[in-house]
């Protein structure tokens, strides 16, 4: 096991449950795999984070120029489909709620801070690349036009992975053809089954499907993932279903990093600068997957979408929740397991003669028509 020095592993209790220090001592990730974070906005500067976000080396930060010239100016860190700016930090409002301030960087930090380094936490891949796409707003909400445009920004600006801890509850062919190209072209898609507050047992996505997680149904499309708690049973609000949840994974009173700046937003369970305790939502258990999925791709970088899929739900721990009656086999193969899911992989060598690639040209899709709003998941 590799135990990492981090300041507040201690409260990392989710990482010992998924057997995230079995899994580093394969791999703790690589800086050629990138994943796409569309969400909220993410505190780019973050003592933990920064060393990890995305850096487009085809724009000049700051000329106001489209350098790359695919009509996004200054993208350095990625997009705000919100705003149309290159400002990708948590989007303010005067009103707002820590949790809809805090999501994206919550999300980023779970996947990828830098881990081992003495400070903070520790991600589930301590080296990959993290690229912030906002399309949630200031009030936790986005138009799924915003969405598709972050997926193909991701597409084309070559993302491995893509987590999208987010739900809305109206099907739309395009967002389902857009994840099926993305997939396609080698992304692997990971994708929160949702909450629902309201009801105490959660959702089942058999009788009202949400999305993007259910993706008409294709599970080969998208990794839909549900919550868990300490004792590896259903989290009370998460959604389920056997034909939408292909995991789950710890979603229950985490900790994770919130931005490091001040903010006058509504609660605030941590006294640590920086950081939030008690953080509850399937939309934390889904950056946990889309973590084990970028150790799995930084070590077989020539892997399928499907390998990799497959890989990470055929290692899964078998569980069942006795305690909700009906649940049985609605919470997909079982819970994480990031050390059996990279035991036995061994990286493959760099290859000794250089390859040629060729960049594929990217067609441009006409501008699309409002859709339903998406909601933010409740943490």
């Amino acid at each position: 096991m590799v135990i990492p020095n981090d300041t507040f592993w201690n409260k990392q209790w989710y990482l010992r449950q998924i057997h995230a220090p079995e899994a580093w001592t394969v791999a703790t990730g690589s800086h050629r795999v990138i994943v796409a974070v569309i969400d909220g906005g993410v505190d780019i500067t973050h003592p933990d984070l920064q060393q990890n976000i995305w850096i487009n080396d085809k724009e000049i930060a700051g000329d106001g120029i489209d350098n790359e010239h695919d009509e996004y100016i200054d993208d350095v860190h990625g997009w705000n489909f919100v705003k149309n700016t290159a400002d990708v930090r948590p989007v303010y409002k005067s009103v707002q709620l820590e949790d809809t301030w805090s999501h994206g960087t919550l999300v980023a930090s779970l996947i990828g801070a830098r881990g081992n380094d003495g400070l903070g936490i520790s991600g589930v891949a301590w080296n990959v690349r993290l690229m912030p796409l906002v399309v949630l707003d200031g009030n936790g909400q986005g138009d799924v036009n915003d969405m598709m445009r972050a997926i193909r920004y991701a597409v084309s600006h070559g993302a491995s992975i893509i987590n999208l801890s987010l739900v809305g509850y109206e099907y739309t062919d395009e967002l389902d053809r857009l994840m099926r190209n993305a997939a396609d072209a080698g992304v692997v898609i990971v994708a929160a089954t949702g909450n629902d507050g309201d009801n105490k047992e959660g959702i089942n996505l058999d009788e009202i499907p949400a999305y993007p997680v259910c993706d008409n149904g294709d599970k080969n499309v998208v990794i839909g993932v549900s919550a868990t708690d300490t004792l590896d049973q259903k989290a009370p609000y998460a959604n389920y279903g056997r034909s939408c949840t292909d995991i789950s994974a710890p979603g229950q009173e985490l900790f994770a990093a919130r931005p490091s700046y001040p903010h006058n937003s509504g609660r605030a369970t941590s006294t640590i600068p920086g950081y939030l305790d008690g953080v509850t939502g399937t939309s934390l258990a889904a950056p946990l997957v889309s973590g084990v999925a970028a150790l799995i791709k930084s070590v077989r970088p020539e892997w399928t979408v499907a390998q990799i899929r497959d890989r990470i739900l055929q290692t899964a721990d078998p569980i069942e929740a006795d305690v909700y009656p009906g649940h049985k086999g609605k919470l997909g193969f079982g819970r994480l397991n990031a050390g059996r899911a990279l035991a036995g992989l061994v990286p493959i060598p760099a290859p000794t003669i250089a390859s040629v690639s060729v960049k594929k040209k990217v067609t441009r899709r006409p501008p699309m028509k409002r859709a339903k709003i998406l909601s933010i998941y409740k943490i």
